[in-house]
């Protein structure tokens, strides 16, 4: 599934700065159940998901992966990490699975954790047009918590490569970045090379 599909790209800016209330996270609701050392019953319960899914394994895959996405829409991190860590458990060759937990970690603001899992899904196979404006979402939002002058600029080569490479998402959101921030004159420079104008940015910019 595109992420673009799933949700618009004002949408997508809230991947970040979006956390609850810290509390203590369960095993399967860290990515990749956090490398830790399952219980006997866990290790059980995943050998009885496993064989439900047997020659079934990418139907099986998707449908956690959508039923993660849905969960992420309305907030519920935790819950659609699990579903994210089901879909990686039935199969961790794909790069979808890294995507979902890029996407949570961000919302969480673990900014660190979620570059790791975008340059997993990367490594992966991902499709870059997709995965590198988010990823670079996740940087200018640690930029900008850090107050780190350098890593902005990372972040804004970024989407700059992206837009000069003719990628039309990463126009959108960065334009929406950048209105955000105040910054009209420069999102309407970037908004001409977006066709996807969901939020009336480019009426806005009187265009």
């Amino acid at each position: 599934m595109k992420f673009s599909t799933v949700i618009s790209a004002l949408s997508i800016i809230a991947l970040v700065g979006c956390a609850s209330s810290p509390r203590q996270r369960s095993i399967n609701e860290i990515p990749e159940y956090g490398n830790q050392t399952k219980s006997p019953e866990m290790l059980q319960a995943d050998q009885e998901f496993l064989a439900l899914t047997k020659g079934k394994e990418k139907e099986s895959f998707d449908h956690m992966m959508n039923v993660g996405w849905t969960f992420f829409q309305r907030g519920d991190i935790g819950t659609a990490i699990k579903r994210f860590n089901q879909a990686w458990l039935i199969d961790s060759t794909r790069y979808e699975s890294y995507w979902g937990f890029a996407a949570a970690e961000g919302r969480l603001n673990n900014f660190e954790t979620s570059k790791h899992y975008y340059e997993k899904a990367l490594n992966h196979g991902g499709d870059t047009k997709i995965l590198n404006p988010e990823y670079a979402i996740t940087l200018r939002e640690q930029a900008k918590a850090e107050n780190n002058s350098e890593k902005l600029a990372e972040a804004d080569n970024l989407f700059m490569s992206e837009i000069e490479a003719g990628n039309e998402k990463a126009a959108c959101i960065y334009a929406y970045q950048l209105f955000r921030e105040n910054k009209k004159e420069e999102a309407c420079k970037i908004m001409a090379s977006c066709p996807d104008d969901k939020d009336n940015l480019k009426k806005a910019c009187g265009m």
